[in-house]
């Protein structure tokens, strides 16, 4: 789902160190990280833990790629060694997998996905069965989307595609009836323009997923155990930091990380204050940050996916290696 909807629109509409910190080896180890997207807050919890020194602690140098709407693919770059580390939806790191490429997911930052519909409260959409013969606006390649979500609750995969772009004013002008966006983004720019909203998430209609999944080939973590191990720990605190001030990243990223892209700090501060409840789970509050559910995955997830039109799924095992994220939270963990 693309996010080159909301860059544009943004600017438009106005005690962890204790329990994750780990010693700095003599010299640092470089580990490079391709995202999906643009250096904004979404990645918080990286912009933490190397603001903060979690890495350095870890005895990491972070170096991150940033991505954007030109990026053809993290996998690839992953596969081919240009980045160790790839953070993507977990939709495709699955498909890369079912290709044979030999990636395995170690974490992933948000616990659920991040698109849902958003609507007008003259004709709102709160579950599937509001969603048959619709108007939906949504951008090129999301149409599977809306058809799983379909799928998945068991009707028929009726509705009209509208294209539009990354601004949600297609839906207040009446051009659609419900408009496919992310949670953390095109909702905020109808609140800064105090118009009453429905929102609907995805998660609130059954499609199971993960977002910002953390990703590597077997070999390199294989070969690199301990430097994971002290990345994921690192990285995990960051995020627990994150969730207690949310402004904090916010103008790290406004003025560090992403200070060429002409971020908003009021909006990237609402950005972080609106996605932290999707970094934790009954399970990360458990078990530790960046936790995913094997179990979950083997059935919701798996479910999800095979509503989109994946009938050839990759063996669980082949695909997800929680040791070293069980070595990094220092935990007991089931599967």
């Amino acid at each position: 789902m693309n996010r080159v909807r909301f860059l544009a629109s943004a600017a438009a509409a106005g005690g962890c160190a204790a329990a994750f910190g780990a010693q700095a080896s003599a010299a640092a180890a470089t580990v490079t990280t391709q995202l999906l997207w643009v250096e904004d807050v979404e990645y918080a919890g990286w912009w933490l833990a190397d603001a903060q020194g979690e890495f350095a602690r870890a005895g990491i140098t972070s170096n991150v790629l940033a991505g954007g709407p030109n990026l053809a693919s993290v996998e690839a770059i992953v596969a081919s060694g240009r980045a160790d580390v790839g953070v993507d939806e977990f939709e495709k790191v699955v498909d890369a997998v079912t290709r044979g490429t030999d990636l395995i997911v170690v974490g992933a930052a948000y616990q659920t996905g991040l698109a849902g519909f958003l609507s007008l409260p003259k004709n709102p959409v709160r579950r599937a069965a509001d969603l048959v013969g619709k108007r939906i606006g949504l951008a090129p390649r999301d149409h599977d989307y809306v058809a799983g979500v379909l799928r998945l609750n068991h009707l028929p995969a009726t509705f009209t595609e509208v294209p539009v772009g990354f601004d949600p004013q297609a839906l207040v002008e009446g051009a659609c009836d419900a408009y496919l966006c992310y949670v953390t983004a095109q909702p905020l720019v109808l609140r800064r323009q105090n118009i009453p909203y429905v929102l609907a998430t995805f998660a609130d209609m059954g499609y199971a997923t993960y977002a910002d999944t953390i990703f590597c080939t077997r070999a390199w973590a294989e070969q690199n155990r301990d430097l994971l191990v002290g990345y994921l720990r690192a990285l995990g605190a960051g995020w627990l930091t994150n969730a207690r001030d949310p402004a904090v990243a916010a103008k790290l990223a406004v003025t560090r990380y992403g200070s060429g892209l002409g971020l908003d700090l009021q909006q990237q501060i609402e950005q972080n204050q609106v996605q932290i409840p999707y970094t934790q789970s009954a399970l990360t509050r458990r078990y530790g940050p960046l936790w995913l559910s094997e179990s979950s995955i083997a059935t919701r997830v798996y479910a999800t996916l095979r509503a989109t039109g994946r009938s050839q799924l990759p063996d669980l095992r082949r695909l997800v290696d929680l040791s070293y994220l069980r070595a990094a939270n220092g935990r007991t963990h089931p599967r």
